[in-house]
């Protein structure tokens, strides 16, 4: 496996944490389980299966599929062909929007190979970009082609300005101010709006609550820093806006599914080459 995490570096439209290649073994399989991002797959080669909403689709070289978060699901190769692929995951405010325009609409989210549509060499890009000091933007960038790419023509209303901006100011506040002990009154008083107003607001742009937003943000920033292995558990709360060790472990476990120990125990296992 090749995997490359990325820093956040404070976009909200669209932002890749984190992109991968595969080739799978006859045994691979994931879930089901849920993920806290989107994650779009492709396959050069190989095939296997994904499963999602209670449906399953068998994807071939040449094909995508989309997870979508806080959505149960799972994928398996096929023990005789395993497929081989790469995948990118990643979060915004336009991700739901730009996955439904590139044609990710189905049920599960699933786009069949097209010849007409040559988005291999795109995906193919990827690892060259491993070592480029901006790859941050540069990956950002290549997943906005991949997915300018498979764009099909749709009849999704605009949006009107006032939401787009307000979400966009709402979403910037939190990037920059998780740390601090901010509430949906701190929020509000930024974007200048009524807190109810916000709410609604956030459940017609990313069908979620402003505290889930904060939330998934604050445990996002967590998984990353407990993947460095460097501060303790204590810095770490405090690093993401919990005064309280104990409280932050409670909401970890809670959205995670793993205490930050266990879950700091299972990337370091993930990291280790295997015979060492």
């Amino acid at each position: 496996m090749e995997f490359i995490y990325t820093n956040p570096i404070g976009l909200t439209d669209l932002e890749v944490l984190e992109v991968g290649t595969q080739a799978c073994t006859p045994t691979m399989k994931f879930g089901p389980g849920v993920r806290d991002m989107y994650i779009l797959h492709y396959i050069h080669s190989g095939h296997g299966t994904y499963s999602a909403k209670g449906s399953s689709v068998s994807v071939v070289p040449g094909g995508l599929f989309l997870v979508v978060p806080d959505t149960v699901h799972s994928y398996w190769a096929d023990p005789d062909e395993p497929w081989h692929y790469t995948w990118f995951g990643f979060v915004g405010t336009m991700a739901a929007r730009l996955c439904k325009q590139a044609g990710f609409t189905g049920s599960p989210p699933v786009r069949n190979p097209d010849p007409s549509v040559p988005v291999d060499p795109l995906f193919s890009e990827v690892l060259s970009l491993r070592e480029e000091p901006a790859k941050e933007l540069l990956l950002t960038g290549l997943l906005y082609r991949i997915l300018g790419t498979l764009t099909v023509p749709d009849d999704i209303p605009p949006l009107q300005p006032d939401v787009g901006l307000h979400v966009r100011r709402a979403v910037s506040f939190i990037n920059a101010r998780y740390a601090d002990p901010i509430a949906l009154a701190d929020i509000a008083a930024h974007v200048g709006l009524d807190p109810k107003y916000v709410c609604r607001l956030f459940q017609q742009r990313l069908s979620m609550s402003p505290y889930r937003y904060l939330t998934d943000v604050r445990m996002r920033k967590a998984c990353r820093l407990l993947r460095s292995q460097l501060p303790g558990i204590a810095e770490i709360a405090r690093s993401v806006g919990y005064a309280d060790p104990l409280l932050f472990s409670r909401m970890f476990k809670r959205t995670i599914g793993l205490s930050p120990s266990a879950y700091r125990e299972k990337a370091k296992l993930e990291n280790t080459p295997s015979g060492t």
